[in-house]
């Protein structure tokens, strides 16, 4: 779905519903298409790393990623197209098709996770929403519970939004004994590609001395994107 200035005005004017703001986050990144340059900084006790990264999205069922740097990692693509998920590794020749159980697990080993990529689980269809005690008058508090049968670990999400854009600044992730499983911290927003968005995504699993940053570099939403990326060859070609 598109942005909607008219969506952000009604915003401001009045609380939207659980239900809106779960679309809203599910629109931030995307649009009818977009195409995105970013930077994954991968941050472990004993090493770091960084990965530059380009992406495309078409509608909602449609995302490819493909690592461009450093050399080592150069190739590697995730493909989705619709329900199913690939990923490709160059060095071994390899296409793994990445089943539902695999969907919260680790991204070319970040903390981010594989639906965290290609966006196939969505707050508005796949969760349970209502507003939860914000911790000041400056925010809202979205409180997310995953439908029976969506394929995650977590047991609930929270989510704290600014009340004047609606833009996320925290999402915490719990299980199911209450414990917070991971953080994710949203910074530096800023117009790009037309809209204004958070460019710098942290997130610091329960695990001490890990985190993954995600900085977008740019981004065009409604992007002219040849549907010919969304395709098994190219996943394995490297033609785009």
């Amino acid at each position: 779905m598109m942005f909607c200035t008219g969506f952000l005005l009604s915003v401001v004017l009045s609380q939207p519903t659980p239900r809106e703001a779960c679309v809203f986050l599910d629109d931030l990144f995307r649009s009818s298409s977009s195409e995105a340059v970013m930077e994954m900084t991968i941050v472990t006790p004993d090493w770091e790393r960084t990965l530059s990264l380009q992406a495309w999205s078409l509608g909602t069922d449609h995302s490819f990623i493909r690592v461009l740097a450093p050399p080592r990692e150069a190739g590697m693509a995730t493909l989705r197209v619709g329900n199913d998920i690939w990923n490709y590794m160059p060095n071994t020749g390899s296409t793994v098709r990445v089943p539902p159980s695999m969907m919260s697990g680790s991204w070319m080993g970040s903390d981010i996770t594989n639906n965290d990529m290609v966006q196939e689980i969505t707050y508005a269809e796949d969760y349970s929403a209502s507003w939860g005690d914000p911790p000041d008058g400056n925010s809202l508090l979205l409180v997310l519970v995953p439908l029976q049968g969506t394929p995650v670990v977590w047991s609930r999400i929270e989510i704290l939004l600014d009340l004047e854009t609606l833009l996320p600044e925290r999402e915490e992730y719990f299980d199911g004994r209450g414990n917070i499983t991971r953080t994710i911290l949203f910074t530096e927003p800023r117009e790009m590609g037309g809209r204004k968005i958070p460019t710098v995504m942290t997130v610091i699993p329960a695990r001490d001395g890990r985190r993954t940053v995600m900085r977008w570099t740019s981004v065009i939403f409604d992007a002219d994107v040849d549907p010919g990326v969304f395709s098994m060859r190219n996943l394995q070609s490297g033609d785009w």
